[in-house]
């Protein structure tokens, strides 16, 4: 054969590979390609140092349903089911609203369903989808998978996952604080950006809700809710950091059907961050804060999930410069990358 034919269809078989991790990082961010293959009926998919498999598994969704059940456990999983619905965890109640859902739902000649997720659903695989990202990274931390199974802990822990997840995403190794010790108060961690290694310190925060997530008392009317975010602001303002600092929010807020940049709540969110910001001085301790309304949990069990924001607050006035910008405004990027599950194992590979 040709020597020169060989080499230019090498070099078409290079050149598709490339263009085709291209399209997969443009979609799923900078996370790792999905380890898997097929061995005498079973799917074996490889989770960082773990190798999980099943006979049941089709498709990355299918995959993720075992994955999160394997992560929580299945004594705690039973447990729940055991419960009356009502006193179920958040989780169990989005499992269980999945499962009668998929129940009335007809399959394809493939035997696979073909639906658009309500948000019941959405929340729950993109709970499992950011577990296997974090520990497909080496760092999942088993103190946050014990606070989510707690459900006065869950709404804040979900969260701090959100934000490990999507670090990853942009490019980030996460490094962890020893949160045992008590002289000092601790951010989330530490992330360092693998291609330029920027370093950045990172909090998370999420506003509680009454009757939402298992917050207790009774759900206000929609139009009567308000951002409400200065007190957390100024607790994750008032929190040491020695490099370029970004906070993730989580507003909590019920879905609303205008274009961001008309949401009630946008007028409140850019005034409050001002004037907190302003008590801290003529100069901004944070570098980037992301707020984020993922409102899947408010929508209805038989309709499509609600949509969601990423609004992201850029200070102009900086007290810590980033060496690389472009690192940090990578993070906005990958939020906006949120909600997107690889369908099958080969989009994801």
């Amino acid at each position: 054969m040709d020597a020169t034919l060989v080499s230019r269809e090498l070099q078409a078989a290079i050149q598709a590979k490339t263009e085709s991790e291209q399209i997969r990082r443009k979609r799923f961010g900078e996370v790792r390609p999905v380890i898997h293959a097929d061995f005498h009926g079973h799917k074996f998919v490889a989770v960082g140092n773990q190798l999980h498999h099943s006979k049941d598994v089709k498709t990355f969704p299918d995959f993720l349903q075992n994955y999160i059940r394997s992560v929580l456990g299945p004594d705690w999983g039973n447990a729940e089911l055991a419960k009356p619905l009502e006193s179920r965890h958040e989780i169990m109640k989005w499992y269980d609203a999945m499962c009668q859902f998929q129940r009335e739902q007809e399959r394809g000649p493939d035997g696979l369903y073909g639906v658009i997720p309500t948000g019941a659903m959405r929340a729950y695989l993109l709970l499992a989808y950011d577990l296997y990202i974090i520990r497909d990274h080496s760092a999942l931390q088993e103190s946050v998978v014990h606070r989510l199974k707690h459900p006065d802990q869950f709404q804040g822990a979900r969260h701090e996952l959100f934000a490990t997840a999507t670090c990853i995403r942009a490019g980030y190794d996460i490094a962890f604080e020893d949160e045992s010790d008590p002289s000092r108060r601790h951010i989330e961690f530490t992330a360092i950006h693998k291609t330029t290694g920027q370093e950045i310190d990172v909090e998370a925060k999420s506003r509680h809700r009454p009757g939402v997530l298992g917050y207790p008392a009774r759900p206000r009317a929609s139009d009567e809710v308000r951002a409400g975010i200065e007190g957390l602001l100024r607790d994750a303002f008032a929190k040491p950091v020695l490099h370029p600092y970004v906070i993730f929010f989580d507003l909590n807020l019920p879905p609303s059907p205008e274009p961001l940049m008309q949401k009630p709540w946008l007028h409140e969110i850019r005034d409050s961050v001002d004037r907190v910001a302003k008590e801290k001085g003529d100069r901004d301790c944070f570098n980037l804060i992301v707020f984020t309304n993922q409102p899947d949990h408010y929508g209805k069990h038989d309709s499509p999930a609600p949509s969601g924001n990423v609004l992201s607050v850029v200070s102009q006035r900086l007290k810590i410069v980033a060496a690389n910008p472009n690192a940090i405004i990578a993070i906005h990027r990958a939020a906006k990358q949120y909600g997107t599950i690889p369908n099958t194992f080969e989009e994801a590979g």
